[in-house]
């Protein structure tokens, strides 16, 4: 709804003295809490944010519902994969365990729920929070406060003088808290803790960034679970959808699962608050530390390295897991694609950063008998091809890659290449072709496409000449 504004000052007033705040300060954030209870048995928390602002200030509530929270591990929403991965990291006796993603990606709920798989009464488990969330019967929580000295550092000093199993600090922020989580972890307690980074492997980056050294972080990490959370679908109004072919192949799905594959958009209905979604459903991508995954770690192997090591060791990337989830009608490909990323940083320079050179008019892009290789695609415009000053064939579809077969072959330039009005082309080296069709499948497979799609034009156009425009005749099939 849209507020009067002579209620704002009062409004703010209000939610400052519900939740314990200054109402005379104003030009510093505050932190409060409100918890307020609703019908007989149910209470829900609102953590309260405010924030010196041009006009005013500005005013967010987290909602901390108890009753919706769910801590079933089974129910989040892991692939059967993922799900065997994280259990044998969660049956191991001792190691640091890390979760990471952006702010609101669902990361508490996740060591809460695996927490809550562990908590039984012989093990005691102990918690450093900022702030606690949620109360759970059987762990000792602990809330950090840093104006008197109880830093997440020294929070984990005390735990291990507390005779723990299992240890869980609400983020690693510094060398200290990094340094100690190490240590417990190699001194026979199970560790959890939370990241900031983009995906799992960049959390090895982190950590050694921070200042650990990589045979330590080698020899006592155990998983790190990286995630985001997408919407569901409705199940009352959600609808087929068809996608174009290509869109599906760019997004990251697998040419074979196309013939199958069914997709669904949001609508929206009354269940649904108009909304075509309910609910949520996590997107999760697994490192587990395999004895290989441990090597490349010791040895500092480069982040794309490791990313290619840990998915032959199994791991299921951020986008592989939400494409599942759409193929399984759970989430919309356009949801997928806003929740996650294709990993470009696998690939070599010259694919992510290509030389892109602009032309005018009648500019030769390519001449006829030279002998270089460099093969092209074209990104804006269109241009001729030229067979002895005479137009054979004109390229006009973005994304269309010409100039290969000289790359391939090795002999010299079959025809010019010219510019009609202005156009845009990315130049790529040629001698790298190969380079990119043994390492890079997916990237030369496009390729390979516009290249069959022209030759099977120039088949079309030699039988057309050779029967001179007329249709060929039919072939009578003699009877027996």
């Amino acid at each position: 709804m849209n507020l009067p504004l002579n209620i704002r000052n009062a409004m703010v007033a209000r939610v400052k003295i519900l939740s314990g705040l200054n109402i005379t300060e104003r030009r510093v954030p505050q932190d409060g809490r409100i918890k307020m209870r609703v019908g007989a048995n149910k209470s829900v928390d609102f953590r309260v944010s405010t924030l010196p602002l041009l006009h005013g200030e500005g005013i967010v509530l987290r909602i901390l519902d108890k009753s919706s929270l769910n801590v079933d591990l089974t129910m989040l929403g892991f692939e059967p994969e993922t799900f065997a991965m994280l259990k044998r990291c969660l049956a191991r006796p001792q190691g640091l365990l890390l979760v990471t993603g952006p702010t609101g990606s669902g990361k508490t709920v996740t060591l809460y729920s695996a927490l809550n798989s562990l908590n039984r009464e012989d093990i005691k488990i102990l918690t450093a929070e900022d702030p606690v969330e949620f109360n759970f019967r059987g762990i000792c929580q602990v809330n950090v406060n840093t104006e008197v000295g109880m830093t997440f550092p020294a929070a984990l000093k005390a735990f291990l003088r507390q005779d723990p199993d299992i240890i869980m600090v609400g983020e690693i922020r510094d060398i200290d808290t990094a340094e100690i989580a190490m240590k417990a972890a190699m001194t026979g307690h199970l560790v959890f803790s939370t990241l900031h980074t983009n995906d799992a492997p960049s959390s090895v980056s982190r950590m050694i960034d921070i200042g650990i050294p990589p045979y330590l972080l080698a020899g006592s990490l155990t998983m790190v679970l990286a995630q985001r959370l997408g919407r569901r679908l409705c199940k009352n109004c959600k609808t087929v959808i068809h996608h174009e072919p290509d869109d599906l192949l760019a997004a990251g799905f697998r040419e074979e699962e196309l013939e199958d594959l069914v997709t669904y958009s949001a609508v929206g209905c009354k269940e649904c608050n108009g909304l075509g979604y309910k609910g949520r459903v996590g997107f999760f991508e697994l490192l587990e530390v395999t004895e290989e995954v441990a090597k490349a770690i010791a040895a500092e192997v480069p982040e794309d390295q490791l990313y290619k090591i840990a998915i032959k060791e199994g791991m299921i990337p951020l986008r592989r897991a939400a494409l599942m989830k759409v193929a399984q009608g759970i989430t919309s490909l356009e949801e997928a694609l806003r929740r996650t990323v294709v990993r470009e940083e696998s690939l070599p320079a010259y694919l992510v950063n290509p030389e892109v050179e602009e032309y005018e008019d009648g500019d030769v892009i390519i001449q006829e008998g030279n002998k270089d290789n460099d093969f092209f695609k074209l990104t804006r415009g269109r241009i001729a091809v030229l067979k002895s000053g005479k137009k054979i064939a004109e390229i006009t579809e973005p994304g269309e890659y010409f100039g290969e077969m000289a790359a391939m072959s090795g002999e010299p330039r079959f025809a010019s290449i010219v510019s009609v009005g202005r156009c845009a082309v990315t130049r790529y080296p040629g001698y790298k072709l190969l380079e990119l069709i043994e390492k890079y499948p997916d990237v030369a497979k496009k390729m390979f496409r516009t290249l069959v799609t022209r030759l099977q034009k120039t088949d079309r156009m030699i039988v057309k000449l050779a029967s001179n425009g007329r249709p060929r005749p039919k072939v009578m099939r003699q009877a027996n």
